[in-house]
């Protein structure tokens, strides 16, 4: 009888393994698929808010994207870390939630005008 050794399952795959890992690789699909909408509405002649309040459509979809990829950030970590999740997807997730939470807390804060000197 032949068993595969414990040690065999163990490195780095593609797909996740968890269900966390799903979840993070979800939201981080989520979050982006969100900005490139977001950016093709923009291109078709979606016009631009001179504040938060301007454009409820574009505020709650600017609030999700952000939602979605700090959530794919922590999720990911979580599946990493805790879980032992060793698929290139979650960390492309991780890497993706970041990337996309830093660009909207970017964009927070040009539309707060923290940013202008």
């Amino acid at each position: 009888m032949m068993t595969t050794p414990s040690h065999a399952h163990r490195g780095m795959h593609w797909a996740p393994v968890t269900r966390t890992g799903t979840w993070a690789l979800s939201l981080a699909g989520l979050a982006l698929g969100g900005t490139v909408a977001t950016a093709i509405a923009f291109s078709a002649g979606l016009e631009r808010a001179e504040s938060f309040s301007d454009n409820w459509l574009l505020t709650a979809a600017g609030f999700a994207i952000l939602a979605s990829a700090a959530a794919s950030t922590v999720v990911g970590l979580v599946a990493r870390i805790r879980h032992h999740d060793h698929g290139w997807s979650v960390v492309a997730a991780v890497v993706v939630g970041a990337l996309l939470t830093a660009l909207m807390l970017q964009q927070v804060a040009e539309g707060l005008g923290w940013m202008s000197g």
